[in-house]
């Protein structure tokens, strides 16, 4: 047998020594997970981005494929989003972030390598897997579509502007063909038909009538005249009156992300860039309610069940006291005494596998772009995939997909909670949108309505249509109100400490609430009550309610100056005695005859028996 020779013996412990240190620089090692740990669980959850550029980059996996990141307006629920805020940062929040990218669970099991080369699902995965995880699926794409209707109807309502800025022309075309080929012309006539009734009643010397009418008809004239001249201004005062509602509770609606934020609402892009041109680190929340609302709904109620969904646990966190304040560490960050993978790595690995609008903006520059921009998150997401690997094992198994079915139960979770939650949500939504769509075609309408109107007697119609306008008024106030009351119950009690379960059952049992007490403001045609507005504006409610009384009390005293009367006490008795004859006399007898002796019994005993008379036996 050969030995190897000197010069054999060191090139073979050379090539040891190269696999050894190839070996434990592809094997993700303890050098990766201290790395990692030189950030904080605060700084993981809030500044992810530096973190991650400190970890190393892990071994490939066999067959093991990060997800594909998607965009912000993909799937069903992109029908609904709107790009928010690309030119003004990354936004704050999950919706005005990332849109609704990102909700999909992928497959992160590992795969065996075939004979020929090709990947083939491993068998560690339990039965029925698939089928599990499309089922969840499936239940995340509908939950996210819920809320997508809902943040889009709510943003809709909120924002009249944006919503009827096509309508000012409409208007005003609308008003001015109504106005000068109808009430020009017809109105005319009316007018005419006032001046024959004021001479007829000047006639019969009734004054009050003829001021009465004449006053009806000036204010009539003045009131289209106006509407007609000004449509648009006339719309643009009414939306100001019912958005009172909003701006007197957009309080209520506060977002914790924005925290040590300026808030600047509606800021031009001209007055961001010069915010931040001395200051780049400044944060500016450029949001408006209806967006700082649709981050707090898809946050609530679909990031946090995907975070149940992918690593089998919600956000769980809680920070360190001193003297009942939060303490700081070295850095001025919040000190985090305990807290789970979900809040340490969960904005991390949803950034991983979604697109922000900012980042859809650039890939749409060129291929080349989106190419290089998916490879990088899924980078990072094979990053988190093995540091959660190593840090909590329970986690990594949800996150690969081992536990399916109980994806299948957050979905449903997410489902049930969107579907309860838009039901108010989206209701108050469409009353507000259907009040400002009632007040523009009340502008079209009055000219044809005020045209009959002229004449008092004539003026139901137009009683009628003040009624529904200012009821919508109303309902638009008090939906508006009504709506972000809702939203910030719904968000405290997600944030509860109460079981899933609860809070499902609490969102809905709110919903309904808010429902039956606000029933009344649904009715559009008028106000609860007596009479309608007008009523109550030219004083008819209280004159029907004093003639009423007036009535009422002319008939008490009919009835007291009757009974206190001998003679009509006997009248009356005497009447009710003709009446009883009339109905137990036969037939051919007259009322007040007296009966034969010999059928005294039998009409007695008739009557007695049931009304009923029976003739006399002849003998």
């Amino acid at each position: 047998m050969d030995h190897p020779s000197p010069a054999g013996r060191w090139a073979r412990f050379l090539l040891v020594l190269v696999a050894a240190c190839g070996a434990l620089v592809l094997t993700p090692s303890a050098a990766g997970a201290q790395d990692a740990s030189d950030c904080s669980d605060w700084e993981w959850h809030n500044e992810w981005e530096q973190c991650l550029d400190e970890v190393p980059a892990p071994a490939e996996a066999n067959c093991a494929e990060a997800p594909t990141p998607s965009s912000p307006d993909s799937g069903m629920a992109g029908w609904f989003a709107e790009p928010s805020l690309p030119d003004k940062g990354e936004g704050i929040g999950q919706y005005s972030r990332y849109g609704y990218a990102g909700y999909q669970l992928p497959m992160y099991a590992s795969k065996e390598m075939s004979v020929g080369g090709q990947c083939i699902d491993s068998l560690s995965l339990p039965d029925g897997a698939d089928t599990a995880n499309a089922l969840a699926n499936m239940e995340f794409n509908t939950s996210t579509a819920v809320i997508g209707a809902s943040n889009s109807m709510r943003q809709a309502a909120w924002d009249p502007q944006r919503l009827w800025g096509w309508s000012n022309e409409f208007m005003e075309t609308g008003s001015e063909a109504v106005y000068s080929q109808v009430f020009t012309i017809f109105g005319a006539v009316t007018v005419g038909v006032v001046g024959l009734y004021l001479l007829w009643r000047s006639r019969q010397a009734d004054m009050n009538n003829a001021v009465t009418t004449a006053a009806w008809a000036v204010l009539i004239l003045v009131l289209v005249t106006a509407v007609a001249r000004w449509p648009v201004q006339a719309a643009s005062w009414a939306d100001q009156g019912m958005s009172a509602g909003l701006n007197l509770s957009q309080g209520l609606i506060e977002d914790e992300a924005a925290e040590g934020c300026i808030s600047k609402p509606g800021i031009s892009n001209s007055e961001y860039e010069d915010l931040i041109e001395d200051n780049p680190s400044l944060c500016v929340d450029t949001r408006s309610a209806a967006v700082k609302a649709s981050d707090m709904s898809t946050g609530d109620v679909i990031y946090q069940n995907w975070l149940r969904a992918m690593l089998g646990q919600g956000e769980e966190v809680s920070y360190s006291k001193d003297d009942g304040e939060v303490a700081e560490d070295e850095e001025g960050n919040p000190e985090v005494r305990e807290s789970n993978t979900a809040y340490k790595y969960g904005p991390a690995l949803y950034a991983a596998q979604a697109m922000s609008w900012v980042d859809d903006e650039k890939a749409q520059e060129s291929p080349g772009t989106r190419a290089r921009t998916i490879e990088e998150k899924q980078e990072n997401w094979r990053k988190l995939a093995t540091l959660i690997q190593q840090e909590d094992p329970e986690a990594y198994e949800h996150l690969t997909g081992g536990r399916a079915w109980e994806r299948t139960g957050s979905g449903l979770l997410a489902l049930l909670t969107s579907l309860f939650f838009s039901l108010f949500d989206i209701t108050a939504s469409v009353l507000i949108i259907l009040g400002f769509m009632i007040v523009r075609f009340a502008v079209i309408a009055l000219p044809i309505i005020g045209t009959i109107a002229i004449l008092r007697p004539a003026g139901g119609p137009f009683k009628r249509l003040v009624n529904i306008v200012l009821a919508a008024v109303i309902n638009v106030i008090v939906f508006a109100i009504a709506a972000v009351i809702y939203l910030f119950a719904a968000d405290r009690i997600l944030g509860a400490s109460l079981p899933s379960w609860m809070q499902v059952m609490l969102i809905g049992l709110v919903g309904v609430a808010a429902w039956l007490l606000l029933r009344p403001f649904r009715r559009l045609a008028s106000f609860q009550g007596a009479g309608g507005p007008t009523d109550a504006l030219f004083g008819r409610s209280a004159d029907k309610e004093r003639r009423k009384e007036v009535e009422i009390e002319r008939r008490r005293e009919t009835i007291r100056q009757g009974e206190a009367r001998p003679e009509s006490r006997s009248e009356a008795g005497q009447g009710r005695q003709e009446r009883t004859e009339s109905r137990t006399a036969p037939p051919d007898q007259q009322p007040g005859q007296r009966t034969p002796n010999n059928s005294t019994a039998a009409t007695t005993s008739g009557t007695s028996s049931g009304g009923v008379y029976t003739p006399p036996r002849k003998d």
